[in-house]
């Protein structure tokens, strides 16, 4: 699995844990420093958001918040 991928699934398993639906915007803060903490870059996480709101499975929320749209497969 390439970092990309790695990072796409510890993001995907971080917002399970946050318990992330399309009901609730989550906090970027608290969703960037575990992972930052877990060796992810802000750069890795930033490019993983940005194709996952490509894909319209997030969107970017005022309040430096993330929404998703589509529940987590």
């Amino acid at each position: 699995m390439g970092r990309f991928e790695d990072t796409e699934a510890a993001i995907t398993e971080r917002l399970r844990a946050m318990k992330g639906n399309p009901d609730v915007t989550i906090n970027l803060f608290e969703l960037g420093v575990p992972l930052n903490a877990a060796g992810f870059t802000q750069d890795e996480i930033t490019a993983v958001l940005e194709a996952l709101e490509q894909d319209r499975i997030v969107e970017f929320a005022p309040g430096n918040r993330l929404r998703l749209i589509k529940p987590l497969a």
